[in-house]
């Protein structure tokens, strides 16, 4: 998987560290007009690292949709438990190469983390848009200056369930909403033990052995990725895959899930995790994905984090990890894990991203009111190491008792709107991140009358 390594690998030269503080964490944006460097009285600084890893994230996933759609098929690979990526499969990525340079000259000279929301336009505090007809969202509803929200954001990255695929439900309106708006697109699963039909905390008949092939489970977790895998492939925006960052065996270093090391062990996981990208891969034919890692609390577990359970490198896309924490430990915890990941993610050539975090329970019950500024955005954002991660993702919104995206009026919502308004986010209508996608041809694009879902 030539395409992704080598494209991830720019984002972390080590001799390219650049302090997204330089820009103070007050200058503001509006998403009409970014304004100069003159306009904001700021001197231009190099931004090399910052540049490349939006760019590179960006190419990566057109590389995706250019593999998906223009090259072909290599001969099948060896199913066998331990086995990894072909070579002539990593030359068969190569084609995205030729969109590299162009993006690297186009994409903006700018520092900023993609903010993403979990079911941002399924569901909110006093929403839910199963059918995606009202166009709804959280995000929207913060940041707008007028009552119908039209001109309010929305999250670079949209996160969605892929048990919704498993029980019937059609996304395909969800997920072609959100990409419009200029999202990217993230599933995850908590998948069910295949060996007894439990829940993710049930860890019977050891299911991370079992779901291999001659195992009992191996029927039923064949049964689920077929579903899952037909289903990510199945989004297609005028004619296109849309590309999949997916995220599923995470929190392994948890102790809460069959597959993490309260129930399974880490020689175990690695053949679990490969077999299953293979399987995706070869069997079901899925090209438009990339699979993030996660593990969880990765500054307490580095060793087993990066070590012990990766399953390595060319099974694994972005590095990933997921923090949630009381308020009182959160920022301490989350600059930790951050810095923890991406020191690992420099070393192993991986893009990072904040895969799913928020304060445990939800942010309603907390008492600062700059959070969002001091304790999660801008503490990442102003890190040498952590402003270098992709995106950070929080969680879904409830209801008024449960949710971790404020609206107005609430404790938070103006260290939101701060943030929303500065250069440390980047939000879908992000002038910066529409002209990279506009060069690249990604996302909403001028109607040719074929919508395809």
């Amino acid at each position: 998987r030539k395409m992704s390594w080598d494209l991830f690998t720019l984002s972390f030269s080590p001799f390219s560290h650049s302090r997204p503080g330089e820009m103070s964490l007050r200058t503001m944006k509006s998403y009409g007009t970014i304004g100069s460097q003159e306009e904001l009285n700021v001197q231009p600084k190099p931004r090399v690292s910052r540049k490349r890893q939006i760019c590179a994230t960006i190419v990566a996933f057109t590389g995706l949709v250019l593999y998906s759609n223009n090259a072909p098929r290599p001969g099948s690979v060896s199913q066998s438990v331990a086995s990894t990526p072909s070579r002539e499969y990593e030359k068969a990525t190569s084609s995205s190469a030729r969109v590299k340079d162009t993006a690297m000259v186009e994409v903006s000279d700018t520092s900023g983390i993609m903010f993403g929301q979990q079911n941002a336009n399924y569901e909110g505090q006093y929403f839910r848009d199963t059918d995606a007809v009202t166009g709804r969202c959280d995000i929207a509803n913060a940041t707008s200056t007028n009552s119908t929200s039209a001109d309010g954001g929305f999250p670079a990255v949209v996160g969605f369930n892929s048990q919704d695929l498993l029980d019937g439900k059609d996304l395909s309106a969800h997920v072609m909403a959100a990409y419009k708006e200029g999202a990217t697109i993230e599933f995850y699963w908590m998948s069910a033990n295949p060996v007894t039909g439990g829940d993710e905390a049930n860890c019977t008949g050891e299911p991370l052995t079992n779901l291999l092939p001659g195992g009992s489970g191996n029927s039923a977790w064949r049964a689920d990725l077929d579903t899952i895998g037909n289903g990510l492939k199945s989004f297609t925006y005028k004619g296109e895959q849309i590309p999949i960052v997916f995220r599923f065996l995470h929190e392994m270093t948890g102790t809460w899930y069959w597959w993490s090391s309260g129930c399974s062990n880490s020689t175990e996981y690695a053949p679990a995790w490969n077999y299953t990208v293979n399987y995706l891969r070869d069997s079901v034919g899925v090209h438009n994905v990339l699979y993030i890692y996660a593990a969880s609390k990765v500054s307490w577990y580095a060793n087993e984090t990066f070590v012990d359970w990766y399953p390595g490198n060319s099974a694994v896309d972005i590095i990933g990890f997921d923090r949630y924490q009381n308020v009182a430990e959160y920022p301490t915890s989350v600059l930790s894990d951050c810095q923890t990941a991406v020191a690992h993610g420099i070393k192993l050539g991986k893009v990072v991203a904040l895969a799913e975090t928020g304060i445990s329970m939800g942010i309603q019950g907390i008492k600062n009111t700059n959070f969002f500024t001091d304790d999660f955005m801008g503490l990442l954002a102003e890190d040498e190491l952590c402003g270098q991660i992709v995106y950070a993702l929080t969680w879904a919104n409830y209801s008024p008792e449960k949710y971790w995206v404020p609206l107005k009026g609430q404790t938070t919502w103006s260290s939101f709107a701060e943030m929303y308004e500065s250069d440390i986010s980047i939000f879908a209508g992000d002038k910066r991140w529409v002209s990279i996608q506009k060069k690249i041809g990604m996302g909403n694009k001028p109607d040719t009358g074929e919508d395809v879902l």
